[in-house]
């Protein structure tokens, strides 16, 4: 018999300070089925790695890479897990760069 589940966030980021220059690094999980399919928001707004070189992904995106922190960066972060039945948003996870 085939289980569809809803992703569920198993791993949720954690908060962290940086000073400018750093490398940051969030991580999340998820388990549903289908397995969900992980992206990455700032502020409310979808991460676009082509916009900003210095932002990766993990190959299955449950890593979000950011190198060369600045103040810019600052804000709160979440993952959001989606497949075919919802999707589940991590609790925040606030980056605070300091200079």
């Amino acid at each position: 018999m085939f289980i569809s589940d809803e992703p569920t966030i198993t791993s949720h980021p954690q908060n962290d300070t940086k000073t400018e220059g750093n490398t940051v690094i969030f991580s999340c999980n998820a388990t549903g089925n289908p397995v969900p399919t992980i992206s990455w928001t700032r502020d409310g707004s979808l991460i676009n790695t082509n916009i900003n070189s210095r932002i990766s992904f993990s190959a299955d995106a449950k890593q979000l890479n950011i190198t060369n922190v600045n103040r810019v960066d600052s804000g709160e972060y979440h993952c959001v897990a989606r497949n075919s039945l919802g999707n589940d948003t991590s609790d925040v996870a606030t980056l605070d760069v300091q200079c």
